[in-house]
C-alpha cells in the first residue's frame, strides 16, 4: 500500500453499515493451514502477493515459525507447532463503485475511462482465526483493526452469547456495525467497543466488522476501507 501510507487522513470515521464483500479466513487442511478468500464455504482464487503480515501463535501464546507456500492462487502455511491462532492482513487494492459495479481502478483511472464514480477506496483486510485455546485469544494482539473475544469462544454452544470488543489502533470503537455468517447484521458496538454475538449453530463462526476513514487531498481514493474478521469453530 505504498501510495496509501502518504494519505492525509481526516480524523472522522464513517459508521455506516457497508455491504461486506469477500473476506479472509484460515482453515486447517491436514497438516497445513490454508489462507482462504471468498464466502465460506466457497473459496475463490486470489493473488498470493496480496497476503501480508502473517503471524502464528502456539498453545503457549508464543509466536512460532512456519513455512509459507505460495501456489498460483492460494497460500498455505506449514508448521510442526501446535497452532492456537493465526493472524494476517490482505491488501485488496484500489476499487471504485460505479453504476456498473465495482472496478479495480483508482478514482483517477476510472474517471479517465469514463466511469461514473459513486465512491472510491483502498481496501485492506485483517483476519484472526482461532484453533485451540490460550490466554492470548482473549487479549489484543496489536492488529490495526481487531475483534477480541472476551471469553473462550471455542467452548461456546448454540444460543450462547459471545461478548467481543472491537479495537482500532488499540482503542475501543463505538458504533461499528457487526455482521456474522453470511453477512447478517447483528447490531453495533457500545461506547466501550463491545457487542454481544449470539452463536446460532455449530461449525465455523464468522464475525466481521468494517470501518472507513476518509482521505483528504487524494485523487486516487476517497476512503481507506478496513475489514476485520474473526473465525473459529463451534462443535
Amino acid at each position: 500500500m505504498k501510495k496509501a501510507i502518504f494519505f492525509s487522513i481526516i480524523g472522522i470515521f464513517s459508521l455506516t453499515n457497508i455491504a461486506f464483500a469477500h473476506h479472509l479466513w484460515v482453515e486447517k487442511e491436514g497438516d497445513k493451514f490454508r489462507i482462504a478468500w471468498g464466502h465460506p464455504p466457497k473459496i475463490d482464487p486470489y493473488d498470493p502477493e496480496r497476503i501480508k503480515g502473517i503471524t502464528a501463535f502456539d498453545k503457549k501464546g508464543e509466536t512460532v515459525a512456519f513455512e509459507r507456500i505460495d501456489e498460483k492462487d492460494q497460500v498455505y502455511l506449514s508448521t510442526k507447532a501446535d497452532i492456537s491462532m493465526i493472524i494476517l492482513s490482505f491488501e485488496g487494492g484500489y476499487l471504485v463503485s460505479t453504476p456498473d459495479g465495482k472496478k479495480r481502478l483508482t478514482k483517477r483511472e476510472a474517471q479517465k475511462a469514463g466511469f461514473q464514480v459513486i465512491d472510491s477506496f483502498y481496501s485492506l483486510q485483517l483476519a484472526k482465526s482461532l484453533f485451540s485455546y490460550t490466554d492470548v485469544l482473549t487479549k489484543p494482539v496489536g492488529m490495526k483493526f481487531e475483534i477480541v473475544p472476551m471469553k473462550n469462544p471455542l467452548l461456546l454452544k448454540t444460543n450462547e452469547l459471545l461478548p467481543v470488543k472491537v479495537l482500532f489502533d488499540g482503542k475501543p470503537m463505538e458504533g461499528v456495525a457487526i455482521d456474522i455468517g453470511a453477512h447478517k447484521g447483528v447490531g453495533k458496538t457500545s461506547k466501550e467497543g463491545i457487542a454481544n454475538i449470539k452463536i446460532t449453530g455449530q461449525g465455523m463462526q464468522v464475525i466481521l466488522a468494517k470501518y472507513r476513514i476518509a482521505t483528504k487531498y487524494n485523487s486516487d481514493a476517497d476512503y481507506l476501507s478496513y475489514t476485520t474478521v474473526l473465525t473459529f469453530e463451534v462443535k
